[in-house]
């Protein structure tokens, strides 16, 4: 996490979070990275995807978990 004052707003800070991403297959747990990444999305006015190539069907299919799950 990083704080840094916003480029634009003055008095304002611009909070930057990068969190772990879904699947991690060291970890293993499915319900840890869904807590994870609700509430990344949940705090965020801006949400950047970080994707290794194209984000296909199955890219797509991965993000809709967390959400069926809570």
């Amino acid at each position: 996490m990083w704080c840094v004052p916003h480029p634009e707003k003055p008095n304002h800070c611009l909070v930057l979070l990068d969190t772990e991403g879904l699947g991690d297959v060291e970890k293993g747990d499915h319900t840890n990275d869904c807590w994870i990444f609700s509430l990344a999305v949940l705090l965020s006015s801006t949400f950047v995807y970080n994707s290794v190539g194209t984000i296909d069907q199955y890219a797509l299919e991965k993000l809709q978990y967390p959400f069926i799950l809570f």
